[in-house]
């Protein structure tokens, strides 16, 4: 076992045992297909196609190398803006954050949530469930759910940036006082 998941193992164990004997059994080939067929409907594979979309472009974001600069401008080493060598950083951070982004693909994450669903809704509920979003109301309800995922989307990225901006400044404001300390009585 890894080194840092060993304080785990106990939780893990608990965990096992504490679950119902159900939570353990695949669900059956006709839920799993109601529950697919639900993804479908409720655009699942889309929505997970916006988000890697979205996800894989650092500009803005948290990893965004601009933006680490401007928080700490001797982090790439010197490196700046306006070196030669700052469209190599860009692409480096582009290549990390699309690789990041695209472990899971869009049909991984619906064959996650059709799982899901398969296991945790009786076949009435997945029944019912597909009713609603075949309707009308439904199909409404998955029109405006798109648009204002696309728009959460951007909205944490906002957020998640300028609250990971200011927390990295104080990482580093951090860093350098037990640097200083290290300098001065290195053990």
């Amino acid at each position: 076992m890894h080194p840092f998941l060993k304080p785990l193992g106990p939780a893990f164990l608990a965990l096992a045992i504490l679950l119902p004997s159900g939570a353990h059994s695949a669900p059956g080939d006709r839920k799993l297909a109601l529950a697919t067929e639900l993804t479908t409907l409720m655009q699942i594979r889309r929505i997970a196609e916006d988000y890697l979309s979205h996800c894989s472009k650092p500009e803005g974001s948290y990893l965004d190398p601009q933006r680490i600069f401007s928080a700490e401008p001797g982090f790439f080493g010197g490196v700046s803006p306006q070196s030669a060598y700052w469209p190599e950083v860009v692409a480096l951070y582009a290549r990390y954050q699309a690789q990041a982004c695209h472990s899971v693909s869009a049909d991984k994450y619906a064959a996650f949530f059709a799982e899901q669903y398969a296991a945790k809704l009786s076949e009435e509920e997945l029944e019912a469930s597909l009713a609603f979003f075949a309707s009308t109301a439904g199909r409404r309800y998955n029109a405006v759910s798109a648009e204002t995922n696309v728009a959460l989307q951007a909205y944490l990225t906002k957020e998640m940036a300028r609250v990971v901006g200011d927390a990295f400044k104080d990482v580093q404001r951090d860093l350098r006082g037990i640097l200083l300390k290290y300098k001065n009585d290195p053990r």
